[in-house]
């Protein structure tokens, strides 16, 4: 491990210990003890935190997922592999086997993995996101869902969750009042944001008594902040966050809620610990697919021998997307010791911030078998930069550098098609309509649960490979509930 990466690990303890302080809130015993505890003993208590969750989401399977993680856990590199390749025998689900990949704690195999895991306090991320089951155990149908034509892109989107959090008729609670519902987000300028401002809008569009304020912030926390406080003001019904960050979202949303404004965030977390609702996705399933696949992929190429160097492209510092993804992606590939992360690089969800970090990467590193975005906007500018930099088959034996890339556009899904990424997991922007939904029934009076999440989906490849026995998707399986404008 690279020692520029260390003091990266000073601030994302500050966002942390700041997030908490701004909010009010205590650690939670999850938090205390990895503050307090000895390397041993924070290693035995995640361990079972992570197979505690791993039993509640698999508790109505069929498999005993968290039996399996801990005979997994003790293993490392051979022997690590050769119980990944025995899921396929099994008989486990798709899903189960993306619990499993989930669940697994961080090994010590690989000393570096291990110590940049602990020092970036991913831990302490991975144990606050939400792993509750689907609300009302639904459960995602390919093929379904509704097709639109974007109001503010004007792209034409499937949105795959429309038959999640259903409500019934054309109006909600008092059919002779008019709800105002105030949406605070970044930003228009984004494909990813923009579609899921659409998908907002399309779910309050479906009610003749709901009338909804987008305000944009444009990627400045401080404007989000003034914008909700005016929304406040106005007094709307509910306000619908997308929160860039955790830390600076929490006052501006507790001072709503001490309004008696109900408040709903979607997508990432927020630094309010008591919002109505949060709707989350899959980004845990995200993190362990990508961290599958890359040691399938390198076992695959070299005879069962997984080693290789691995350039980190990732989202804002401090946020939930970065944080998860990238903690269970490094759970997964620690157990394999040959495994090097070379150095990591933040953006602000910026596509040109990323391609500058990619060619610093290039210029640093002469030997780069693999870049890891926690987003898709670093796979391609990574792509983009690797192209121009006449290096794409520049690995050991001419091989193709591995592009691992998460959240799907259809650029990214495209790519992938074309051979050029080896592997995209899915995340969806065009789950906002569920967070619409759920925010809705809190201001008609409905009693929802705090943690509502979307189905993991599974990765897509190229040629729909079979990933240690879970079946990926082809492309053009996923490419109807892409994001993003039509690829020319």
């Amino acid at each position: 491990m690279k020692k520029i990466i260390k003091p990266l690990s000073t601030i994302i303890i500050f966002t942390i210990i700041f997030s908490l302080i701004l909010t009010g809130c205590t650690p939670s015993p999850v938090e205390e003890s990895a503050q307090t505890a000895s390397p041993a003993e924070s290693t035995q208590a995640q361990e079972t935190n992570e197979q505690a969750e791993v039993s509640e989401s698999s508790a109505s399977g069929s498999a005993d997922i968290a039996s399996m993680v801990q005979e997994c856990s003790s293993l490392s590199g051979t022997d690590a592999l050769a119980y990944f390749e025995s899921l396929a025998s099994k008989g486990l689900t798709d899903d189960e086997i993306m619990q499993f990949f989930i669940g697994l704690p961080v090994s010590q195999a690989n000393e570096d993995i291990y110590n940049l895991y602990q020092e970036e306090g991913f831990e302490s991320y991975g144990a606050s996101y939400p792993k509750p089951n689907p609300y009302n155990n639904f459960i995602w149908e390919k093929g379904s869902g509704t097709e639109i034509v974007g109001e503010f892109s004007k792209n034409s989107l499937k949105l795959p969750f429309t038959d999640y959090v259903p409500i019934e008729g054309t109006t909600i609670g008092d059919p002779n009042k008019t709800y105002t519902i105030g949406v605070a987000f970044h930003g228009f300028s984004h494909p990813w944001l923009i579609n899921w401002a659409d998908a907002a809008k399309y779910a309050a569009d479906q009610f003749t008594n709901v009338k909804t304020i987008f305000l944009d912030a444009e990627f400045d926390n401080n404007t989000m902040a003034t914008q909700i406080d005016t929304l406040i003001a106005q007094k709307v019904d509910g306000i619908l966050v997308w929160p860039m960050v955790e830390a600076p979202t929490g006052p501006p949303i507790e001072r709503a809620l001490v309004a008696g404004i109900p408040v709903v965030t979607s997508d990432r977390l927020s630094g309010a610990t008591d919002v109505s609702a949060r709707i989350t996705g899959n980004f845990p399933a995200n993190g362990a697919q990508t961290g599958m696949y890359l040691v399938w992929k390198l076992a695959q190429e070299n005879n069962g021998n997984v080693a290789g160097n691995v350039v980190m492209l990732r989202k804002p510092l401090g946020s939930t997307a970065d944080a998860v993804r990238t903690g269970h992606f490094l759970k997964v590939i620690s157990y394999f010791p040959d495994i090097e992360i070379l150095q990591s690089y933040h953006d602000t969800d910026s596509r040109e911030e990323a391609f500058v970090n990619a060619q610093t990467a290039l210029q640093a590193y002469p030997n780069i078998d693999a870049f890891f975005g926690t987003g898709d906007h670093e796979a391609l500018a990574a792509y983009e930069a690797v192209v121009a930099a006449n290096r794409l088959d520049s690995r050991e034996g001419g091989k193709k550098i591995i592009f691992l890339s998460i959240d799907d556009s259809k650029e990214a899904v495209t790519q992938v098609k074309d051979g050029n990424f080896e592997v995209n997991t899915p995340y969806t922007p065009l789950q906002s309509d569920i967070a619409m939904r759920v925010l809705l029934e809190i201001v008609s009076g409905e009693q929802m649960p705090q943690d509502v999440t979307t189905p993991n989906i599974p990765m897509v490849t190229t040629n729909g490979d079979i990933i240690f026995g879970l079946q990926s998707q082809k492309p053009d399986e996923w490419y109807e509930y892409t994001f993003g404008p039509p690829i020319s």
